[in-house]
C-alpha cells in the first residue's frame, strides 16, 4: 500500500487493519484509485469517538471503526468483515437492513431507529439486540449516493433494563394492590403520585388518576390537618423517616377512623424527591388503647391507694419492730431473770411436777428469745443501710469460726476454705450470711458423724446460664459450701429458705426457722441467687453467686 494517503494512518486497530489489508484483491482496487469521497468518509469515521460503520458501493463493502469494534463482540464477525459485500457481511438479518438500505440508497433519504431489534451473530451465537441508528447517505463527487454512513449505538442493556424496570414495577402494583396496607408515593409537596387499591376503595375513589395531588386533604380530619403539614415538613427538613397518626374519613360510612401513617423520603441521584410509606387502620386498637388508659388511670389510683395502706402498713411494721426489740424484750428479760432466780433459790422446795414446768417456762421463753431476734434481723435486712466495702472471704470464715469455737469444739467438727477471694458486699450483712449457713451445717451434723464442712469459691463469667435474672457482663464469685450432715429430700430445695419452713420438729433440732429465709434475703440484697441440693443422710451443698464487685 502507498504510504502517502494519509486518511487511513490513524484510527487504532481499525486504521492499522484497513492499512495491512490487501486491497488489490477486492473490487474496490489499491487506496490509491479510492474515490475522494470514500477516503474523507473513512477518516472522519477512523477518528470519531462515535460507533460508526460505512456501507460503500454498490455491493455495499463494509467499514467500522474502533468505536463500533466492541458491538461486534468477540468470536462473531470481527475482523473478516472488514470489506466484504453487505449481504454476505450481514447474512442473518439481511432481510431487515436491505430495506432500509435502499431507502437511502435509492431515495437519497435518512433514516433514523430507536430501540429497534436486528439480531446478529455475536459471541459465538446468535443475539437479539436493540439499536438506535440513524442511516445517512454519502454522496461521490458527482453528487450520486455511493455509500450508507451508520451511526448507532447498542441499546440492549438499557431496553432489557427498562423491561426488567416496567415489570417490577406491574409486580409492585400487583402486590401492593392486594395488600390491605395502604400503600402511597408522593412528592417533595405531598402531591400523592401513587395509592394502592385499599387506599382507593376506602376513600371511594375508582380510578388511581383521580386522587393524585392534595386531594387527601379533603378526607384527613380538618383538626389533624396540622399535624400531617408539620410531620411531612420536619420529615423534608430532617430527610428522614417519620410516624404519624391521625384520623381519615371512610366513604362507606362518613365516620373518621385513626391510622398509622410511616413514611420514608424517596432519593434519585442523592436528592429527595419524595416520600413512599404505608397506612394502617388502628382504629380498633385505638379505642382498645383509650379504654385501656382508662382502666390504667382506675387501676393507678387503686394503686395509689394501696400504696398508701401499704406505706401505713410498713410504718405498724416499724412501731412492731420497736415494740419487738424494746417493749416486748423488757418483760421477757424479766420472765427469764426470775425463772433463774427461783431455779437457783427455790428449785428444791418444787415438786418434780414444779420443776418440769419451771424448766418448759425458761425453754419457751428462750425461744421467745430467739425467735425476736431472728424476726429483728430479718426485717433489718431489707431496712438497714447498706454500704459495700471489699472484704476477704478468708477473714470473714476466721471470724464465723471463732464465734462457733464451742459448738465445733463439743461435735469435734472442721470447717475448711479450699481457696478465698475478695468480694464487695454489705460486711455485717455477709458475716450474718455465712454465720448462718455455717452454724446451720454443725446444727444438722449426724450424731455419730463429726461435722465436716468444706467452703470453695470460683470466679463465674457467664453467669446467665447459672439464673436468668445474672448478668453476662458482670463477673461473679461463686460460693460452694459442702456438708457430711443429715442432708434433706431434694423436694424441699426451695421450700427450705421460706421464713417458718422446718423439716424437722423442734424436739430433733432446735431453730425457729428463719435462718435460712435470712440468708435468702442477703443474697438478694447483693444481688446473688442461692440454691441448695441434698440428699438424706448424706449431706447437703449450698451454692452463692453474687457479684464480684457491686
Amino acid at each position: 500500500m502507498n504510504k502517502k494517503f494519509h486518511f487511513l494512518d490513524d484510527g487504532g486497530e481499525m486504521g492499522r487493519l484497513m492499512r495491512e489489508k490487501d486491497w488489490s484483491l477486492t473490487p474496490l482496487g489499491e487506496p490509491n484509485g479510492w474515490p475522494q469521497s470514500l477516503r474523507i468518509t473513512l477518516n472522519i469515521m477512523l477518528n470519531s469517538p462515535f460507533p460508526m460503520f460505512l456501507f460503500w458501493g454498490n455491493t455495499l463493502k463494509s467499514f467500522y471503526n474502533d468505536a463500533y469494534r466492541p458491538i461486534l463482540g468477540d468470536d462473531g464477525k470481527h475482523p473478516k468483515i472488514l470489506g466484504l459485500n453487505g449481504k454476505e457481511a450481514w447474512s442473518e438479518s439481511w432481510s431487515d437492513v436491505e430495506p432500509m438500505l435502499k431507502i437511502v440508497t435509492e431515495k437519497g433519504e435518512s433514516i433514523w431507529k430507536e430501540n429497534l431489534m436486528v439480531p446478529i451473530f455475536r459471541n459465538g451465537q446468535m443475539e437479539d439486540v436493540y439499536w438506535t441508528f440513524s442511516y445517512s447517505p454519502v454522496k461521490d463527487e458527482a453528487g450520486c449516493v455511493s455509500g450508507v454512513l451508520v451511526i448507532v449505538t447498542d441499546t440492549t442493556e438499557a431496553v432489557l433494563a427498562e423491561r426488567r424496570l416496567k415489570e417490577s414495577e406491574r409486580r409492585f402494583r400487583e402486590v401492593a394492590n392486594l395488600s390491605p396496607v395502604w400503600i402511597w408515593i408522593t412528592d417533595n409537596e405531598i402531591n400523592i403520585q401513587y395509592s394502592n387499591r385499599a387506599l382507593l376503595e376506602y376513600v371511594g375513589v375508582e380510578n388511581e388518576s383521580d386522587f393524585t395531588g392534595q386531594v387527601w386533604i379533603d378526607v384527613v380530619h380538618p383538626d389533624d390537618l396540622d399535624i400531617v403539614f408539620k410531620g411531612f415538613g420536619k420529615a423534608v427538613e430532617d430527610e428522614s423517616g417519620f410516624t404519624l397518626e391521625y384520623r381519615v374519613k371512610r366513604k362507606e360510612t362518613g365516620n373518621y377512623e385513626w391510622f398509622k401513617v410511616l413514611g420514608a423520603p424517596k432519593f434519585e441521584e442523592g436528592k429527595m424527591v419524595g416520600f413512599i410509606g404505608t397506612a394502617m387502620n388502628i382504629d380498633k386498637q385505638k379505642s382498645f388503647s383509650d379504654h385501656l388508659k382508662k382502666e390504667v388511670d382506675i387501676r393507678t389510683r387503686e394503686l395509689a391507694d394501696s400504696n398508701d395502706k401499704l406505706e401505713a402498713m410498713n410504718k405498724e411494721l416499724q412501731s412492731f419492730a420497736y415494740i419487738s426489740s424494746h417493749d416486748l424484750q423488757e418483760p421477757l428479760r424479766k420472765i427469764q431473770m426470775f425463772s433463774e432466780v427461783l431455779m437457783e433459790n427455790e428449785f428444791d422446795k418444787l415438786s418434780t411436777s414444779g420443776k418440769v414446768k419451771f424448766e418448759k417456762i425458761q425453754s419457751a421463753a428462750n425461744r421467745m428469745q430467739s425467735l425476736i431476734n431472728d424476726l429483728l434481723s430479718y426485717s433489718r435486712t431489707d431496712t438497714e443501710k447498706r454500704v459495700f466495702e471489699i472484704v476477704d472471704l478468708k477473714d470473714v470464715i476466721t471470724d464465723v469460726k471463732n464465734d462457733l469455737g464451742d459448738e465445733l469444739n463439743h461435735k469435734h467438727g472442721k470447717i475448711t476454705l479450699l481457696k478465698s477471694c475478695k468480694i464487695e458486699v454489705v460486711p455485717f450483712q455477709f458475716r450474718q450470711l455465712m454465720y448462718n449457713l455455717l452454724s446451720n451445717s454443725i446444727k444438722y451434723a449426724k450424731s455419730d458423724v463429726s461435722p465436716e464442712i468444706i467452703i470453695d469459691t470460683a470466679i463465674v463469667k457467664n453467669a446467665k446460664s447459672i439464673d436468668s435474672s445474672l448478668k453476662n457482663k458482670k463477673e461473679y464469685v461463686q460460693i460452694t459450701i459442702t456438708d457430711n450432715g443429715i442432708g434433706f429430700d431434694e423436694q424441699f430445695a426451695e421450700k427450705i429458705f421460706e421464713v417458718f419452713q422446718r423439716l424437722h420438729s423442734r424436739q430433733e433440732y432446735v431453730g425457729t426457722g428463719i435462718g435460712l429465709a435470712i440468708v435468702k434475703k442477703i443474697v438478694q440484697n447483693h444481688f446473688g441467687v442461692i440454691s441448695a441440693t441434698g440428699k438424706l443422710n448424706e449431706g447437703s451443698v449450698f451454692v452463692i453467686v453474687m457479684p464480684k464487685a457491686q
